[in-house]
């Protein structure tokens, strides 16, 4: 039982930063529907801590495995669901069974005495350890997910605070090893000499929320920027995001006078596939044209719907000659679409036009271009390609 009235009102404080952070996570869940699958799991993780805390100061020098052994267990089960919770943010692999033989193996460990104030040092030591494990693998979750999208320095600065709470751990772990008969200092919540400990906790406690929900935060605005710049339908960049790439391959035309092209995909006889199947069957089509092209692009590559059957290819360090090939084979793998539609065969054509920068197309008037030798190919007889740049053309026969 807690003793010390200094502690006993830190561990009151821990408690409330328990409860508000478990309340604030079940509001992101419902009504706010922001992560609801990772907010549920941080609402978890809180109030495991929580449950555990009311656990852990009701020992007394009695035996009890409710106050020790299950008490620190779901304090480490409030850890797992914190890493389950990030894996599920950034669409993470699961690591559930890595995590429930850690808690395994610490309650095998931790059975193997009796749960009583002498095997106290003992016991932390088996915690504090599992704890470390757990926040280290957090701050490697957290790792893979951020080094994709943030600078080194910034995703450095984002997992050393994990990192550290996982140290402290291990630490307090060595310590104990170290200095048994000092447990009373390093792991107890009951005395004088635990309050820096006590605080320590309040400070972990507020660092591990604010750092979740500020990444939480960032997760749903990324999405929304993504989603604003996405084509719902076929789930390429739309029309929104296609100007700033070419506002960047502009940008290193200038500095490097490396060479970019921009392709313009129009589908033939679109309007007749809607106007004779319907809209649900012109969507399929959008659908299965947007997967053949994007599986003949490079990552570099900037493939967009630019609007109804419309597509934009953005080639990155391709010249005219270069582009010309690209658009053949983009002509070809649209052609390999079949798709059968209540009993009838869609098929699909393209006119494509092609367009390459050079000292006499502005910026601004590379679209315009494309589009122009687009139009140029459906006047030639549709399915065809032609190039802005030069009088070149093709015809490819289905």
């Amino acid at each position: 039982m807690i003793e010390n009235s200094s502690s006993l009102i830190l561990i009151q404080v821990i408690c409330v930063l328990c409860i508000a952070a478990t309340v604030a996570w079940t509001i992101m869940v419902v009504p706010m529907r922001v992560a609801p699958s990772a907010s549920w799991r941080f609402a978890l993780a809180n109030f495991s801590i929580l449950l555990g805390m009311l656990l852990y100061i009701q020992r007394t020098d009695e035996p009890s495995y409710l106050h020790w052994l299950v008490a620190d267990n779901i304090i480490l089960i409030g850890f797992c669901f914190l890493r389950w919770g990030a894996q599920r943010l950034y669409h993470l692999k699961s690591s559930h069974r890595f995590d429930l033989m850690i808690l395994l193996v610490t309650i095998t460990l931790m059975l193997l005495v009796k749960p009583q104030t002498s095997s106290s040092a003992y016991l932390m030591i088996i915690l504090s350890c599992s704890a470390a494990t757990f926040f280290f693998m957090l701050a490697k979750d957290h790792y893979v997910a951020f080094k994709a999208n943030f600078t080194a320095f910034a995703t450095y600065w984002l997992v050393i605070p994990i990192l550290i709470i996982g140290l402290m751990f291990l630490t307090r772990a060595f310590i104990l090893m170290a200095y048994p008969d000092n447990v009373a200092t390093y792991a107890a919540f009951n005395t004088k000499e635990s309050i820096p400990i006590l605080w320590t906790y309040i400070f972990l406690i507020l660092m591990v929320n604010i750092l979740i929900i500020g990444n939480t935060i960032n997760r749903l605005v990324v999405k929304i920027m993504t989603l604003a710049n996405k084509d719902t339908l076929t789930g390429l960049w739309n029309r929104n995001a296609l100007q700033n790439k070419l506002d960047i391959e502009h940008e290193r035309w200038l500095r490097d006078r490396v060479s970019y092209s921009v392709i313009l995909i129009d589908l033939d006889h679109f309007k007749q596939v809607n106007d004779q199947f319907g809209h649900a069957a012109g969507d399929e089509v959008l659908k299965a044209a947007a997967k053949q092209l994007s599986s003949i692009t490079r990552k570099i590559d900037y493939l967009c719907r630019f609007g109804g059957e419309e597509f934009v290819l953005v080639l990155s360090l391709t010249d005219e000659e270069k582009a010309f090939k690209v658009a053949e084979k983009l002509q070809q793998t649209l052609a390999e679409i079949k798709i059968n539609w209540n009993g009838a065969v869609i098929e699909t054509q393209a006119s494509i036009g092609c367009v390459t920068i050079s000292e006499d197309i502005a910026a601004e008037d590379l679209l315009q271009h494309a589009d122009k030798a687009m139009y140029h190919a459906k006047a030639s007889g549709r399915n065809c390609i032609k190039s802005a740049n030069s009088t070149k053309a093709q015809t490819y026969s289905i």
